[in-house]
């Protein structure tokens, strides 16, 4: 064999042993070496988080900062939620994605509840007291006393206001001395008329006077009696018109309740047109104007409730007590309610809130619109069932706010999906996040 080495060869050899002996010289690397941190996982802005309590239409009113604020909690919550790092190292790592089946969803909750729908009509309408009374002076004259004033509380029967009487007084005082002594001698001439005959009857029983005699003294006596009566009578007539006459100068509270406005002072010449007014405000009454297409569906007797807006803890519960039956320029009409008042805290002339109880429809089962989802299948919501998602198809039915009746394989106490659904497939792992009522009072106006 010729071991003659040409130079190619020689060149060759030197490179394989400059790369061997580099290979061995190397040292290799240690397990123990920090490995490069991990690139932060990409994130969807477009779609707020797993258990986000933002709907899609208020997630997209977010800014860009928000939104990302919004993904970097979530996704600081799984890190703390995550097993220790050896464990990790550990264990075939596995990409979770929102939406997938192995992801845990935090959702929140209710239970399903069966509730009456009850359709309202709602309108402001002002306050106005329950009664309102005017008290006129009966006859023109200057005023001489006045009992109240403005604010106070008055009782049936409590004198307002009196006008000047000094003439009726004379008048009376004058009338009756006059009849005080037309009286007396009215009742002289029948004692006198009475004696005679008397006399007469006893005289005639005797056969000591004559029949004609007897008739005479008894006809004298019947005349002077029936003289005394008609004197008493006629006193009594007279002096009672001008009783009458001295009443219509003094002015007296018919009912109960709070002097709200006097036309006039003390000294004042006055006449009918004035007045003493007197509201009620125990009981109180709000009128609001309904649209032709409601008013036939407004009757007497139906519920009413109202409440202030600067006060929406103090809620009112009446009932209808008129209803219009003449339009108004807008084709309104005027539907009177009445509410007790008893702590007086509302007062005539405020705004207040009203709804009229048109209807109530039957109990079904009742959901927030928001819980529903709709695709292009139909129809459907989420129930929890074993910490699973499971998708329930569902018919829709009438509608009130944001509530709307559904049916279908549901039952009550079912825990079915408020918010959070927008992750969840059927058999999506959820963990309960917060379990709350959905139903409104039911006089939330």
């Amino acid at each position: 064999m010729n071991h003659k080495l040409t130079i190619p060869m020689i060149i060759l050899t030197g490179l394989l042993f400059f790369t061997a002996s580099c290979s061995q010289s190397e040292p290799a690397a240690s397990s123990d070496t920090a490995k490069a941190p991990a690139a932060a996982p990409a994130v969807d802005l477009s779609v707020p988080p797993p258990g986000s309590s933002a709907d899609q239409a208020k997630w997209d009113s977010f800014t860009a900062e928000k939104k990302q604020e919004s993904w970097d909690k979530y996704l600081a919550s799984l890190e703390a939620a995550a097993p220790d790092s050896a464990a990790a190292e550990a264990a075939p790592v596995e990409e979770k994605k929102p939406g997938s089946r192995a992801s845990v969803v935090a959702v929140a909750v209710g239970k399903l509840t069966r509730a009456p729908m009850e359709v309202f009509y709602y309108n402001l309408g002002e306050l106005r007291a329950g009664g309102e009374m005017r008290i006129n002076p009966q006859s023109t004259g200057i005023v001489a006393s006045l009992y109240v004033r403005e604010g106070d509380f008055v009782e049936p029967g409590d004198l307002l206001f009196s006008l000047d009487n000094n003439d009726l007084v004379k008048s009376m005082e004058r009338t009756s001395e006059k009849w005080n002594t037309d009286l007396e001698l009215a009742e002289i001439k029948l004692n006198e008329a009475l004696e005679n005959y008397e006399t007469t009857n006893s005289l005639y029983a005797k056969e000591l006077v004559s029949r004609s005699e007897f008739e005479k003294a008894k006809q004298a006596y019947d005349e002077a009696q029936l003289n005394f009566e008609k004197t008493q009578l006629g006193k009594t007539s007279e002096l009672e018109n001008l009783q009458e006459n001295l009443r219509t100068t003094l002015a007296i509270s018919p009912g109960r309740g709070y002097v709200s406005e006097i036309s006039f002072s003390r000294g004042e010449t006055v006449n009918s047109a004035d007045y003493v007014e007197i509201i009620d405000i125990e009981k109180i009454a709000v009128s609001i104007r309904v649209p032709e297409n409601i008013i036939t569906r407004v009757k007497p007797g139906q519920q009413v409730f109202a409440k202030k807006a600067s006060a929406p803890d103090y809620v009112l519960e009446g009932t209808v007590s008129f209803v219009g039956l003449k339009a108004d320029s807008n084709r309104s009409y005027e539907v009177v309610a009445e509410f007790d008042n008893s702590s007086q805290k509302l007062l005539p002339g405020m705004l207040i809130e009203a709804q009229i109880k048109l209807m109530q429809y039957s109990p079904n089962f009742v959901v927030p619109k928001s819980s529903v989802v709709m695709e292009s299948a139909g129809q459907f919501i989420f129930r929890i069932k074993d910490n699973a998602a499971e998708k329930v198809p569902v018919e829709l039915g009438r509608t009130r706010g944001e509530l709307i009746q559904v049916s279908g394989p549901l039952k009550e106490g079912d825990v079915f999906v408020l918010s959070g659904q927008t992750y969840l497939q059927k058999g999506t792992s959820v963990t309960v996040s917060e379990e709350r009522e959905y139903l409104p009072a039911r006089a939330e106006l």
